[in-house]
Formats: C-alpha cells, structure tokens, sequence
C-alpha cells in the first residue's frame, strides 16, 4: 500500500490494546487492505484473527458457520483437520479430522461440528449464531488470547434485503454478546458511510458508543510520488516528471484507480519494450484501464437505471459536475440522489454537492 502506513500501525496499535473501531468510506479506498495489513501485524503478535466479509455471508446460518470455522482455525492443528473435513463435503468424518471434532465438541459442545459438516447450521441459524458470538471469547479465554473480529461491509447487516434477520434484533444480539467478551475486540469497515453512521451513532442503536470512527484520510501527493516510482522502478522502469504527475492527477488519490491506471501503464510499457514510463505511456494506460473496467462500469449502469426512473439523469450529472436537482421535482431528484448515495456511488462534499467516488466511474459516465 502506498501512503497507509500510519493507519496501519495506529489501527494495530488500538486494536491490540483492545479498543474497538471503526472504518467508513467509498469501496475501493483501501478500507479492507488497510484493516487487513493491520490484522496481519496483530498475527505476528500472537492475537487471534477473525475475518468475516459480509457481501461474501449471504445468510445467517452460514454467518454462524464462517464464524465458527475461523474461530477454532486460530488452532493450527485445528485448522488443517477443519480444511481436509469440508473438502470432503458431508461424508463422514475420518482419521484427524474425526479426532479433532471429537475433543473440540466435549471441548467446547456439539454445536462446534458446524465447521467440519458445511450445511448443518441451516437446522437452526439461531441457536448456532448464539454460539459462533460467544466462541470468539471462550476459545480466546481458553487459549489465553487476545482476538480481533474484523467484520467488513457491515452496514449489510442493517440492509433491506435483511439477510441475517431483524437487523436490530442482530445488532442488540452482537452488542451483548460482545460488549461481555473482554479478550475480544472489533473492527467494523464499510462502504456506505452514512448507513454505518446510522448502526454507530444514534442513541437508540444497539452500538451507540461501541467504538471510535478511525478516518482514511486522502494520500498525500508526496506519498503517491515516492510510491508509484519506488513501484516503476522494481522492474527498472523510470517515469519521467510529467507522466508522473499525470499518473497522480487522473487517479485524484482514488488508490484503486490510481493503481489500475499505473498498472495499464507498466504494461503499455512494457508492450513498447521501454524502460522510460512518458506521458504518452500513461494516456495509453487510462485507455486500457477503462478498457479493463468497461463490463463493471455496465453493469453499475444497469444497476443505475434499476434504482429509478431519473436515477442515471442524475448520476450522469454529478460525474460531469453538475447539479443534481435542475428540470427535477424536488422529491423525485432527492429519491434519485438518495438511492445512488445508499448504493455507495456517490457521496457528498458539501450542501448540494455530490460526487460520484469512483474517477474512472464517473469518466465513464461522463462519456455514456
């Protein structure tokens, strides 16, 4: 990562001194791979480590199941039985793996078998999401550990689908469960930053207070010079000032974009056997990175124009900066507004002014 280090170290700093927090922001800011990076250093202290992807969890039983699994999988010889057991599917369990289900079931109870059966939480998600909450801190207590829950896109808890249940039913759940689980400590990220605001901040939320804000803060050009060269250069490749500065400004300290942008230009570069990274090179590798992303780009288009009638009218103009509500009934452009901001496409700046998160995004919709 180039320009995150200092949210690394403080966020592995907090967090191995068993303070919650939390991370809210656009997707593709570096939320996930800063908390990872953090998570990884807290592994080389010896904590534990759970990591759970909400767009990847579609259910509450397999939510139960994929908490289980990377609680007991802090075990090394655990996490290889847990492994050969769920390649086997259902059959019946054999050898080391039926030895460790064994000892962890008189261990910790029968609910534990859910890691080595994929499938059987579906009998009763409640009963065994109660016991996935309360595994984290007993196998900690009993390990003599410290554990970090890392729950990314947390705001899909509370989203309208309502995949895991009665959002606030879960949360007041998690809030008990945890809140008495003191060898255990969380980090929330998610991408629609009001809806996390909204689970954190009210009063009457079940995790009113339940952890700090920790804020990404833009990357510092100086940042972006020193990286992207350091990056060029371990392939020998020199990029001249100006293709530099252009990197930096097409990517408007977007790091996906950035980086994809950087990316289609090492490779322009190295198509034209070159070690001399130019600006012509960088003009080539925008062209191939919104080549690269043009299937994703139509399909938030469609996505777009499933959320509303006026929806892409009004995406359209906030990508080429303009306002939003002009020619609109009030109400029907605040639905449209409202709907690409709970998407996560846009996000505001200021009083009326929106901007769509994604540069390369809001280029292609510029040019649609």
């Amino acid at each position: 990562m180039i320009g995150r280090d200092g949210d690394v170290s403080e966020l592995a700093r907090v967090l191995g001194n068993g303070v919650h927090r939390i991370l809210a922001g656009p997707r593709r800011t570096g939320k996930t791979s800063v908390g990872r990076a953090a998570l990884s250093r807290l592994r080389r202290r010896r904590l534990y480590v759970v990591e759970l992807d909400l767009f990847r969890i579609p259910n509450r039983a397999e939510l139960a199941e994929a908490i289980v699994v990377q609680t007991i999988a802090n075990r090394p010889v655990v996490r290889q039985a847990v492994a050969r057991a769920r390649r086997a599917g259902r059959a019946a369990l054999a050898g080391a793996a039926l030895t460790a289900s064994t000892r962890l079931k008189t261990e910790l109870g029968d609910e534990v078998e859910l890691a080595f059966k994929p499938g059987i939480a579906d009998r009763d998600p409640d009963r065994y999401l109660a016991f996935g909450l309360e595994l984290l801190q007993r196998v900690a207590a009993a390990d003599d550990r410290q554990l970090v829950l890392f729950i990314d896109e947390f705001q899909e808890i509370a989203g309208d689908r309502a995949p895991y249940g009665d959002p606030d039913a879960l949360t007041k759940q998690m809030r008990s469960v945890l809140q008495d689980s003191n060898r255990v400590t969380c980090l929330f990220a998610g991408s629609v930053e009001h809806l996390m605001r909204d689970l954190f901040t009210p009063r009457q939320r079940a995790f009113y207070q339940f952890g700090g804000f920790h804020a990404l803060g833009p990357i510092d050009v100086a940042d972006w010079r020193v990286g992207l060269v350091y990056r060029f250069a371990e392939d020998g490749c020199t990029v001249t000032p100006d293709a530099l500065a252009r990197l930096i400004e097409l990517g408007e300290g977007h790091p996906r974009a950035t980086m994809l942008v950087a990316q289609q230009t090492h490779d322009a570069a190295i198509a034209d056997d070159t070690l001399i990274v130019d600006s012509g090179l960088v003009a080539v590798g925008l062209a191939s990175a919104m080549a690269a992303d043009r299937v994703s780009h139509e399909l938030v288009t469609e996505r777009i124009r499933s959320l509303g009638r006026h929806t892409l009218v009004v995406a359209r103009r906030v990508a080429q900066g303009q306002r939003a509500y002009p020619g609109l009934e009030a109400k029907t452009a605040t639905r449209a507004v409202n709907a690409l901001r709970d998407a996560g496409l846009i996000e505001q700046h200021g009083r009326g002014d929106w901007q769509v998160t994604d540069p390369l995004l809001r280029r292609y919709l510029t040019e649609l």
